[in-house]
């Protein structure tokens, strides 16, 4: 009631008169965008809160969906590419790792120097003693099971009418499963030396060449993607490889895109791990 007495004084007693002298304290106008102006007889303004209306909701919403399935599938794509290309990179470590554990525990510096390297450039692992290394160093399990590499293969394009055990047209000598599931097959005799035929998650889609499947190709020292430099300059002790380093660019561009793939994984790292094809 005080309150309300102070406010009956301060006009005079007279409620006209007090809103007439109320008006006179409108100090602040304020409008915005929707060109609604708003008075606080205090002077300060008293905020009124606009809301969305369903169009703009159901347009804004539009939008992001437009957005989302332009977007979304390139990032999926790029993640599984990704993924290929990490299992890549273990998979050559592996190999490598395991192929210089081999012929350094016979007190070798290459493989030249061992047993296992029958004729100077290819494998010899119908021996058994070098086929025992290689199944021990690899910790392979279903060794050359037959029935493991009988699975269709797409070598690009959709051609799936090879299987991994014959898509490059060359018997397997060694092969089997690693510990991490991948499938590793070595070929012994090649059109360009020795081959190692992986597939980086086994059985599990997509089984194609140059996503998951990689071919390559072992020297004296290392096994190395095929047609890396280091493939041709081994080739080229026994007179096969000369070629200058333009011409092996192209070659591994043009070998990647074919029906084979079997230049994917060496221009995977020309491109800077990149699986740009």
């Amino acid at each position: 009631m005080e309150r309300f007495d102070g406010l009956r004084n301060f006009g005079g007693g007279d409620l006209r008169l007090s809103t007439k002298v109320f008006r006179g304290f409108k100090s602040k106008k304020i409008c915005y965008n929707s060109n609604v102006c708003h008075y606080n007889y205090s002077g300060e303004f008293m905020k009124k809160i606009f809301g969305f209306t369903l169009a703009e909701v159901l347009i804004t919403l539009g939008i992001i969906g437009v957005v989302a399935a332009l977007t979304i599938p390139t990032l999926m794509a790029n993640y599984q590419k990704q993924v290929w290309i990490n299992k890549l990179k273990k998979t050559y470590s592996v190999l490598n790792e395991g192929y210089k554990q081999i012929y350094a525990n016979e007190g070798c510096t290459d493989m030249t120097c061992t047993s296992f390297l029958g004729n100077g450039l290819f494998l010899d692992l119908g021996n058994e003693e070098a086929k025992n290394k290689f199944v021990s160093t690899f910790k392979l399990s279903n060794v050359n099971n037959s029935n493991l590499l009988n699975y269709k293969v797409n070598t690009g394009g959709g051609n799936t009418g090879y299987t991994f055990y014959d898509f490059l047209g060359f018997p397997v000598t060694l092969s089997g499963t690693t510990a991490d599931g991948s499938i590793i097959a070595f070929i012994s005799a090649f059109v360009f030396g020795g081959a190692v035929l992986v597939d980086t998650n086994g059985l599990r889609g997509p089984n194609e060449v140059g996503r998951d499947i990689f071919v390559f190709a072992y020297t004296g020292k290392m096994i190395t993607p095929f047609y890396s430099r280091a493939h041709y300059d081994w080739l080229g002790e026994f007179g096969v490889g000369g070629v200058s380093e333009d011409d092996r660019k192209r070659v591994v561009q043009q070998y990647c895109n074919d029906n084979t793939r079997l230049s994917c994984a060496e221009k995977i790292i020309m491109d800077g791990w990149q699986m740009n094809y």
